[in-house]
């Protein structure tokens, strides 16, 4: 009798267990499937408070989405942004995996003033992004060290 009841109830956790893998795989392909045809273009929001001085900083805020996407030639990323900056500046990198995030790369933007924009990156070349922002040093005028600025940010793919 034990037997049976030990066998009913695996065969009821691998149908949670395959059930819980199906619906994943619905979401995952529901999502590739509006990112590719436009009914959905923002892959991820982030809204942080930064303060640092180039060597250490503290940062409050939250962030959901894709941080790490695949991108083929000809689409184009966006950030849509709103910044309050004190001092220093917000740097937007998109990387390709594989590289370091740097100022020398076509991908990468410093705000240094208060206010909204938008920055877009024609994608040159297919492969794996991914994209960071942070708080700079650099940008403020030259009697300030640090960086003191809030933000709110949402990118995608057009």
């Amino acid at each position: 009798m034990e037997n049976v009841a030990l066998e009913k109830q695996n065969q009821i956790s691998g149908k949670v267990v395959v059930g819980g893998f199906g619906m994943l795989f619905v979401l995952v392909v529901g999502m590739v499937l509006a990112l590719a045809t436009g009914i959905m273009e923002t892959l991820g929001y982030e809204s942080r408070n930064i303060k640092g001085n180039g060597i250490t900083n503290t940062q409050s805020g939250y962030s959901w989405g894709l941080n790490t996407f695949y991108f083929t030639k000809g689409q184009e990323f966006f950030a849509e942004y709103e910044t309050v900056i004190h001092k220093g500046s917000l740097t937007i990198h998109l990387y390709k995996i594989g590289t370091a995030p740097s100022g020398d790369t076509p991908y990468h933007k410093m705000v240094s003033q208060s206010g909204r924009g938008t920055v877009t990156f024609p994608i040159q070349e297919s492969g794996l992004y991914r994209i960071s922002f942070s708080g700079s040093v650099l940008g403020g005028t030259q009697n300030e060290w640090g960086y003191d600025l809030s933000y709110q940010i949402h990118w995608g793919i057009r």
